[in-house]
């Protein structure tokens, strides 16, 4: 499995809300104590979602993909405000000055029963929704654009055409606000070559016969394909080589006991386990308590909050509770530094990684994993900016402020121009 095409930190992306959601602090009222909780949960099942309400919504979704489909510990992080980004990389603060923007100048409109049905389709993807190289919110309708093909643009969801793109004109120096137009996409069967791009729903699949004559599929059952990435999701490529030869033919996916090369070839979250090389693995459900499972998943996983145990590389293990905060690193190929996502492994136990204050000389880098010199998710080392080779753990910038990432910003954007500061987002007055 693989990584969304949504972000945390440095990561392009919770299915079941229950573990997400701010701490409410104790208090002698318990039922205001308990009214709060309520509210906060309740957001997401709204019938209709703000800007604001969407993106809390999909910042705790990924919270749960990462804590119930990856075996990490959430329960200290404010799942409320991931540092996610979306819609063409665009993180909260970005997109919504962007959307205020336009909707102002009247060049897209915000579609809050959209918003719901993304993430009720996001939701019930479950941990599928790693496989296929999938991005989930292609076919969201949470944007209306309200630009016209060939006028002037400042980003895709501008755009009124569906999976039509704001690219750069030809010829031109690419100035955001006077340079870019919409473009709409080609047709399946349409060649992707040459600026041409696919689109809602279409892949563009790779073949090479001397020049490149990639082309759009369906990715439906029977449409050609090169990998599983060129099918639907609950499809595999059945016959594709992943060599630009366009070989293989979208399939259904198969049940649990079925030989299988990759995952895709397994239907929903069910997992190809002991695929080793040129060995064949079995479509596995790795939910199970002790369930068989290897460490060809994604980062290694079971599902439920669980971790593969494993001994050695390349071999099977079983799907054990995952390593929470302040006991002993779990055994994933015969490391016993496993930690999930969020935590760092030091002195053998999982801890938080580094808190405001504390020592980093990793840049731009959360301390998952088996990083103990990074910091916390959400914050950055200032290394970036003094240009050391150790400094402290920061939370993001007001704008003025100098910087050299995005992430040092509040805004989440650094200006490119010299000196480098925090501003926000930029926007166009057409």
């Amino acid at each position: 499995m693989r990584k969304l095409v949504l972000g945390v930190a440095v990561l392009s992306v919770c299915l079941s809300l229950a573990a997400c959601g701010d701490i409410v602090p104790a208090s002698s009222d318990a039922a205001t104590d308990a009214q709060e909780t309520d509210a906060v949960e309740d957001i997401c099942a709204k019938s209709e979602l703000s800007v604001d309400e969407f993106f809390t919504c999909v910042s705790r979704t990924i919270c749960n993909f990462y804590s119930d489909c990856v075996g990490s510990t959430t329960s200290y992080l404010d799942c409320d405000n991931l540092p996610i980004s979306i819609f063409d990389s665009l993180t909260p603060p970005e997109a919504n000055v962007l959307i205020a923007s336009a909707t102002a100048a009247n060049r897209l409109q915000w579609n809050p029963t959209g918003a719901k049905q993304c993430i009720d389709m996001l939701q019930s993807r479950q941990c599928a929704v790693f496989k296929n190289d999938s991005d989930v919110f292609a076919a969201c309708d949470t944007v209306t654009g309200m630009v016209a093909d060939g006028a002037l643009c400042q980003h895709d969801l501008e755009c009124s055409t569906a999976g039509a793109q704001c690219v750069q004109r030809t010829g031109t120096p690419g100035s955001q606000c006077t340079d870019y137009m919409c473009q709409p996409p080609v047709s399946a069967g349409t060649m992707c070559t040459g600026g041409n791009f696919c689109g809602v729903g279409d892949h563009c699949v790779a073949r090479f016969q001397g020049a490149d004559i990639s082309f759009c599929a369906t990715g439906a059952a029977g449409a050609q394909c090169d990998s599983d990435g060129d099918c639907d999701l609950g499809l595999y490529c059945n016959g594709g080589l992943n060599d630009r030869t366009a070989a293989g033919l979208c399939t259904a996916s198969k049940q649990a006991g079925a030989t299988c090369k990759t995952d895709e070839e397994c239907m929903g979250e069910l997992a190809c386990v002991g695929n080793f090389g040129a060995v064949n693995g079995i479509c596995r459900d790795v939910r199970q308590p002790d369930a068989v499972c290897d460490t060809n998943n994604f980062t290694a996983m079971c599902y439920g909050n669980q971790a593969c145990e494993t001994q050695a590389a390349n071999m099977t293990g079983t799907c054990k509770a995952a390593p929470q905060l302040g006991e002993p690193c779990g055994v994933v190929s015969g490391s016993a530094d496993f930690c999930g996502f969020f935590l760092a492994c030091e002195n053998s136990l999982c801890r938080e990684p580094g808190a405001v204050g504390e020592t980093c000389t990793q840049s731009n880098l959360f301390g998952g994993f088996t990083n103990v010199n990074g910091c916390n998710l959400g914050l950055f080392c200032d290394i970036d900016i003094t240009g050391g080779s150790s400094g402290t753990c920061r939370e993001p910038q007001a704008n003025g402020a100098t910087c050299s990432r995005d992430s040092n910003c509040e805004s989440r954007f650094c200006s490119p121009n010299t000196p480098q500061t925090c501003q926000q987002y930029p926007t166009c007055s057409f």
